[in-house]
């Protein structure tokens, strides 16, 4: 009598795990990432640049950003500073959609734990030669790492680690961006960290601010 009743619960467990093993499709994977920043209107920080990049010798720089979502950046520093826009922008996802791009799943490492997902963003226009891979984490949903390829030229790479702000607000607290060789220096690759520190998330800065701030 106990093996027949301990017979259906053993193949409930085993129909639960199946279903959590399947593989989340890029839309399901594309909606969690996107929902990490749904309550996110705006944030300021303070970033702190390092160059590493042989051929240019350039300081560190610190700057302020301001940014609100989803396509305002100001960035104030006393010296020229180069930072990625998209990673600004938490990778920009919500523009390339709205833009038409198509997200497709190229793969998953599942020797991971958690689990890793690519996603390949491929823009409507066939003629634009821009393709985009992001890498999102199967936990917690954030970007691990982004690729931009022109034809099959890697552009950038930038490789992302988040930190929890409030206990509510998944933001980056460092990005490394590697740059090939003859992007920009000598033919040898360089690299950007970018650290993020000192956030103010949801403070209500106006579209007039960063007008005001793009005429002066």
């Amino acid at each position: 009598m106990l093996a027949r009743r301990a017979a259906p619960v053993i193949a409930i467990t085993l129909v639960a795990g199946l279903c959590w093993a399947v593989t989340p499709s890029a839309d399901e994977i594309l909606t969690r990432a996107l929902s990490l920043h749904q309550a996110i209107q705006d944030y300021t920080a303070t970033v702190s640049v390092s160059f590493d990049v042989p051929g240019l010798d350039i300081p560190n720089r610190t700057a302020k950003v301001y940014v609100k979502l989803p396509d305002k950046v100001h960035v104030e520093s006393k010296g020229i500073v180069v930072l990625p826009r998209d990673a600004l922008l938490f990778g920009n996802l919500a523009a390339r959609i709205k833009e038409g791009a198509r997200v497709v799943l190229a793969g998953s490492d599942d020797s991971n734990d958690p689990p890793v997902y690519c996603l390949k963003i491929i823009p409507k226009d066939q003629d634009d030669r821009v393709r985009a891979l992001m890498w999102i984490e199967g936990d917690t949903w954030n970007i691990k790492t982004t690729e931009l390829w022109n034809g099959p030229n890697l552009g950038l790479q930038i490789n992302w680690h988040h930190t929890k702000i409030g206990d509510r607000y998944w933001m980056p607290s460092r990005l490394v961006c590697r740059i090939p060789g003859g992007v920009i220096g000598e033919s040898e690759p360089g690299i950007i960290t970018v650290t993020f520190s000192n956030y103010a998330i949801n403070t209500g800065l106006s579209d007039e601010f960063f007008g005001q701030k793009g005429r002066r």
